[in-house]
């Protein structure tokens, strides 16, 4: 495979713990329509630090943003491929996602935030499932991989075989 969804780093890690079954979507601004596209329904995951920030996260989950660190500049380690288990338009106002704090890790604040940047194209939802890699593929991150776009062509093949289905339950923290 050598397609991957730019998403951000701290967000793959909440998935793969079972704490965010969602992603939020409208499309990156260097991408042509503007408008986010499925362009596959299997895809790579790209973890991306460009606009994640450590506010926009619920407390809770900030040790979770520390770790989604990258450990070297330059370089992207790709560990999860994903499948689009459904795509709906996210509901009309925020609150119906703010009050969802079992299905993501977001603030309230960036919710309203995302749903009150660029009004005229619609929010979509994309519930997924998501698969480890049985081992991660290091990659050199290039030109055509930065900026805010949605997809990025990897450039090389990474193998799927073996990868393991992540559940997606929420585990119990009590």
């Amino acid at each position: 495979m050598t397609q991957a969804l730019k998403e951000w780093a701290v967000l793959l890690e909440a998935a793969a713990t079972g704490r965010q079954r969602f992603l939020l979507r409208k499309g990156g601004i260097l991408e042509s329509s503007q408008s986010f596209q499925l362009e596959s329904s299997e895809f790579l995951f790209f973890p991306t630090w460009e606009h994640q920030q450590r506010d926009w996260v619920r407390p809770e989950f900030h040790a979770l943003f520390d770790q989604a660190a990258p450990s070297r500049e330059g370089e992207v380690e790709i560990r999860y491929w994903g499948r689009a288990a459904r795509i709906t338009q996210a509901p009309s106002e925020p609150a119906a996602l703010i009050e969802a704090t079992d299905s993501h890790i977001w603030t309230p604040e960036f919710l309203e935030m995302r749903y009150a940047y660029r009004p005229d194209l619609p929010l979509y939802q994309v519930e997924m499932e998501l698969f480890l890699l049985p081992r991660p593929a290091a990659l050199t991150v290039t030109d055509g991989m930065r900026g805010c776009r949605s997809w990025v062509e990897l450039g090389t093949d990474v193998a799927t075989e073996g990868a393991r289905r992540v559940p997606q339950t929420t585990p119990d923290t009590t």
